[in-house]
């Protein structure tokens, strides 16, 4: 496996195919056979390790902790159906494209989002930042050995916007004109720095060109405003008829709610003849109800009188029980004398819920009370014809 791996890097162009386990561990690597070899060695640490053994593809720039050659990694996960067994990684070595960029007589400048530049054809520069290093990302580069810390110093650097997409920043006492884009999938921003010299040269031929530019502008002014002023004449008489739609609106509005108003008083006026009516219904209900209590007052009367007269009776009965010393035959009286309380008790209560006020909450009633509390009250005439209540509910 060793070997394989170190004939794919020969193949690709790698720096080094490496090998880990579900650990971080590497079992093997094309570079078996350095003295500096990554076999045995492990990464766990490192994200773009942690990302590939999640199932995810890993990428990450770092300087190599057992080569100490800076290197862009890529990794994936090596699996067995849907089960994660290892992860092989891949080491691009960097300096073959700055080798290609030191012809030039631009500088391009590559950092991370922290403004740690990590590639540029100017080695001094390695690993120097163009912006103070905040507590949090110090910490994830100690954690995660990406860069050596004791080279992690701010250079001295000054910027000037010049525009949104320029700007004027001195290095170490260097001008350049710089321009910046980010790369946010793999965490880039790649700088194109031009000395300030030919930057001014090219500057003053722009001036020149912006002036003849200034004068064919001015005559195109000349015209544009002619233009401006027919279209203005135009906004002018929209803007008339606008203002004469606007009062139709007006009027239609105020029509609208004139007879809203009146739909309104109309439907307070109904409401309050509902109110009325409902007062009225249940003074009537009322009524109805005292009428058919005075109907019923004789059938009451006789109803209340002969257990009066029973509890007399029976109460007479006991005192001549109790002279005698017939304690039980008294204590029957006094049983029957309970009775007769109770069913006037009832009677009463009855009358009570007969000639109580309908409230005006609507909600269930249990029929079976109304229809005791009725024949309770009819029990007289009932009992007079010799008469039984049957109910049938469907």
């Amino acid at each position: 496996m060793n070997e394989q791996l170190r004939l794919t890097a020969m193949s690709l162009g790698v720096f080094d195919v490496y090998l880990m386990d579900i650990c971080g561990t590497t079992i093997a690597a094309s570079s078996y056979r350095k003295e500096r070899s990554f076999v045995g060695r492990s990464f766990d640490c490192r994200p773009y390790f942690v990302q590939a053994v999640e199932g995810g593809l890993g990428r990450y720039f770092a300087m190599g902790t057992t080569s100490g050659e800076r290197g862009y990694f890529f990794a994936a996960p090596v699996m067995d159906n849907r089960r994660i067994l290892g992860v092989i990684a891949i080491k691009f070595n960097v300096k073959p494209f700055e080798e290609a960029w030191s012809g030039g007589a631009s500088d391009i400048i590559v950092t991370d989002l922290s403004d740690i530049i990590f590639m540029s054809k100017r080695e001094d520069w390695h690993f120097r930042t163009l912006a103070p290093l905040r507590g949090k990302v110090f910490n994830l580069i100690a954690e995660t050995r990406q860069y050596p810390l004791d080279r992690l110093l701010r250079l001295d650097v000054e910027r000037t916007a010049i525009n949104s997409f320029f700007e004027l920043i001195s290095i170490d006492g260097a001008d350049f004109v710089l321009s910046a884009q980010t790369l946010p999938d793999v965490g880039w921003k790649v700088l194109h720095q031009i000395p300030a010299g030919p930057a001014r040269t090219q500057a003053v031929f722009v001036f020149s060109l912006a002036g003849l530019l200034i004068l064919l502008t001015v005559l195109s002014a000349a015209i544009v405003l002619q233009r401006r002023h027919r279209t203005r004449e135009r906004m002018e008489e929209q803007e008339r008829a606008n203002e004469v739609l606007e009062q139709l609106v007006v009027q239609r509005t105020s029509d609208l709610n004139t007879a809203n108003a009146q739909l309104k008083l109309e439907v307070a006026e109904r409401t309050a003849t509902e109110e009325r009516l409902r007062s009225t219904q249940k003074e009537l209900i009322q009524a109805g109800k005292l009428a058919a209590l005075g109907q019923m007052s004789a059938a009451l009367s006789h109803e209340i009188y002969q257990p009066l007269t029973a509890m007399k009776a029976y109460a007479d009965n006991a005192a001549t029980f109790l002279d005698s010393n017939r304690v039980s035959d008294a204590r029957e009286n006094v049983t029957w004398i309970s009775k007769m309380a109770d069913r006037m008790a009832a009677l009463s209560g009855h009358l009570r819920n007969f000639a109580r006020r309908p409230k005006d909450t609507v909600g269930l009633v249990d029929i079976f009370l109304v229809l005791d509390d009725a024949i309770e009250l009819m029990g007289t005439r009932l009992r007079a014809v010799n008469s039984e209540a049957t109910f049938f509910i469907a």
